[in-house]
């Protein structure tokens, strides 16, 4: 995939904006960054040339983060919970923004690239912002946007980018990337089935403490543990959540939380609809708890919607009680 985006730069056919999307986890945002230090490779010139070396300077530039002519908007690095306008739109106090960016001329290789991670991040106000430098790129802007919601995007966005899908691993594959990275331990095959087939998302579950808190689920599910007494273990539970204050870092941790709620409903609904648990990340959990498909359809229902309150500053912790009180139970 990546090799056909360089040979179509060989022969001058590269569109100026690609969007990679795709499942989460899967590498794309990695994917986008080894394609620019490919295209600054100084030896990409020569007839043999098929990966970028990572011994010239550009090679080396772009591992360091310092190539003058590549633009990196990473919303993970800079805990960022939405990607503001001032990131996108030029700027009057000298800050750092992708219209500034693409408004200086090429300083290397005769290309200015900017990348941006999670795109979906970005407000509307930002992605309205970034619509006049798609319109008018420039002979050397390439712009890549990254995102696995790319529903999020305008359509105005969607429209002027050209789409380069990428698909989930398979579980084996995602597997030995987890062991390469020395991540999973014991629970890597439980996790990659969670995170169908997404190592970076199973990775993430691992720092999330998925493992824990999956057991709150279930303890709920089976009548164990009273549902207000799970989601105060969950706010306690061990793990590593994103965000630059305490509070952006509760959210963060409820948002996960919500997730893997929703995971779980949505497989007690097919389940309650007929589907084997063995074709389920999570069927040992929900044909253990075998309740009606309106109860979960109802759940489902209730933490999804409560999963969009958490932008609106609400109390996470009433977010969470209010959601495994949504979940079913068995009858007293």
């Amino acid at each position: 995939m990546i090799e056909g985006l360089w040979r179509a730069r060989a022969l001058g056919r590269l569109p100026h904006a690609l969007l990679f999307e795709g499942p989460a986890g899967i590498g794309k945002y990695h994917s986008a960054l080894w394609f620019a230090q490919g295209l600054f490779c100084e030896r990409s010139a020569q007839p043999d040339w098929s990966e970028p070396c990572g011994e010239c300077g550009g090679c080396k530039r772009c591992t360091a983060g310092s190539h003058p002519d590549l633009f990196v908007l990473d919303p993970l690095a800079e805990e960022l919970e939405s990607i503001p306008v001032a990131r996108i739109a030029a700027r009057d106090d000298g800050g750092d923004s992708a219209s500034d960016f693409f408004s200086l001329r090429p300083m290397e290789g005769g290309m200015r690239i900017a990348i941006m991670r999670e795109f979906d991040r970005a407000n509307v106000q930002a992605q309205n912002a970034l619509l006049k430098t798609l319109e008018e790129p420039g002979d050397s802007a390439l712009i890549v946007l990254e995102s696995a919601r790319p529903d999020l995007l305008l359509a105005t966005v969607r429209s002027r980018c050209v789409v380069v899908r990428f698909e989930a691993l398979e579980h084996g594959d995602a597997r030995a990337v987890l062991g390469a990275a020395g991540a999973g331990g014991s629970d890597a095959e439980h996790l990659v089935d969670w995170a169908e087939g997404s190592p970076g998302k199973a990775m993430a579950l691992e720092k999330e403490g998925a493992v824990a808190v999956r057991q709150q689920i279930a303890a709920v599910l089976s009548g164990e543990v009273d549902p207000l007494v799970a989601s105060q273990q969950v706010l306690e539970l061990p793990g590593e959540f994103g965000g630059k204050t305490s509070a952006a870092q509760v959210r963060t941790r409820t948002r996960a939380a919500l997730q893997l709620l929703i995971a779980v409903l949505r497989d007690g609904l097919h389940h309650a609809a007929g589907v084997d648990r063995g074709g389920l990340a999570h069927g040992d959990l929900v044909a253990s708890a075998p309740h009606e498909e309106q109860s979960w359809r109802y759940a489902m229902e209730q933490v999804v919607a409560l999963s969009g309150e958490v932008e609106l500053n609400l109390t996470p912790l009433g977010i969470l009680d209010r959601a495994f009180l949504a979940l079913p139970r068995p009858s007293r």
